[in-house]
């Protein structure tokens, strides 16, 4: 029998592949044979542009199925694999990486070198655009009238202020010569173009994603997004004998208020005495308070650890709140994992738990007792996934 922690990380583990471009390709282009037959018998030439966390696995995943004459990668740093990293190239395609979540010199470096090629295809060609999470940050030209300094003091203004992802894309929109279709209008009039997206934003709209540097105006398409991980895990936490409810697939509250509903849920499980899973998807907000180390899932894991020790359970339980993405934050953690223990663990090791907290300094807390979990570029992103697991009570 697996013990709880080797349960939730199975979970979570399962709504990443579910949300992976080879797993959502294979559904996708089963559903639109149409559009895949269209671009596979064009008589033009097709270069594709990857954007975001994802672009790598998304471009990959898109040449098992289609032929690419010329392409470009735009990711964020350590979301290659060295060797293209090192060389650039990756056969047809140019392979860059750049900064996230605030941009940087290679930012406008690379989307100056894309804009470039893109502004060279003609109506001889299709041009794809892959797009996926992180490509506000990572695809950007300053707008007439701004540098890349505003664009980087913008961005860290707005990251603090724990805004939701549309407020804070519809301010970097206005300082942006390529966000919010503006892309487009650069472009050769009679270069046909298609959109395929993974969706990182609640309600999947396509002009949040990425901030929408081809929409409106191009062939937009969804391929996927955090409800397929959440029906992933569902299945998978009933065949492991687990009683399953599912809260929402776009949640979108503070840390804060979710740390209180997730232990409401808590206290509402143990009434059961078999075993339970709670799960709940979307994009936690989340306001820095100060200068510390950490990310909207840390916080709430640590928020859940000090919230648990006003509640008497009698039995085992875990809690995971983890980016999709593998990186929570500024950190290279995905997010936290704490359980009824947890909390004893950080005091007896000298930390004021509460003092960290409101400095935003979840991550040296939750590292210091083994609460972190650490996957490295999991080469997709669908927004946060939460766990709740409760053990089978002892008769």
């Amino acid at each position: 029998m697996n013990s709880l922690r080797e349960d939730i990380e199975f979970l979570f583990w399962e709504g990443v592949r579910a949300a992976t471009p080879k797993y959502l390709s294979q559904r996708f282009w089963n559903l639109h044979p149409d559009l895949k037959d269209e671009l596979n018998h064009s008589n033009k030439k097709t270069y594709v542009f990857a954007l975001g966390k994802a672009a790598f696995t998304m471009a990959l995943s898109f040449q098992e199925s289609f032929s690419v004459d010329s392409g470009f990668i735009l990711t964020k740093y350590e979301h290659l694999p060295n060797e293209f990293k090192t060389k650039g190239q990756m056969g047809v395609w140019k392979c860059r990486e750049a900064s996230h979540p605030i941009p940087d010199k290679n930012t406008e470096l690379y989307s100056r070198e894309v804009l470039q090629e893109l502004l060279s295809l003609d109506g001889s060609y299709q041009l794809v655009v892959l797009l996926s999470g992180g490509g506000s940050s990572l695809f950007e030209i300053p707008e007439e009238g701004f540098v890349l300094d505003d664009l980087i003091q913008l961005n860290e203004k707005l990251l603090k202020t724990g805004l939701s992802i549309y407020e804070i894309n519809a301010e970097r929109k206005k300082y942006s010569a390529v966000k919010a279709g503006k892309l487009l209008k650069h472009l050769n009039p009679n270069l046909k173009v298609y959109s395929l997206a993974i969706s990182d934003v609640l309600g999947d709209d396509p002009a949040v994603i990425a901030s929408g540097p081809t929409y409106p105006g191009s062939i937009y398409y969804v391929t996927g997004n955090l409800f397929t991980s959440l029906s992933t895990m569902e299945n998978t936490a009933k065949n492991l004998g687990y009683n399953v409810k599912v809260i929402s697939d776009s949640w979108d509250l503070s840390s804060e208020e979710t740390a209180k509903r997730m232990l409401g849920e808590l206290i509402l499980a143990n009434e059961n005495n078999q075993k339970q899973a709670i799960l709940l998807g979307g994009e936690l907000v989340c306001p820095v308070r100060g200068n510390g180390k950490g990310g909207r899932n840390q916080e709430t894991t640590l928020r859940m650890a000090i919230l648990s020790e006003s509640i008497c359970i009698n039995r085992d339980w875990l809690f995971l709140s983890c980016g999709t993405d593998g990186t929570d934050g500024p950190t290279d953690a995905a997010g936290g994992i704490v359980g009824p223990k947890t909390l004893s663990q950080m005091k007896n090791k000298g930390w004021d738990v509460r003092k960290e907290l409101a400095e935003s300094n979840s991550y040296p807390v939750l590292k210091d007792t083994n609460s972190l979990l650490f996957t490295g570029a999991t080469g997709t992103n669908v927004n946060d996934l939460l766990i709740l697991l409760l053990g089978e009570r002892d008769l």
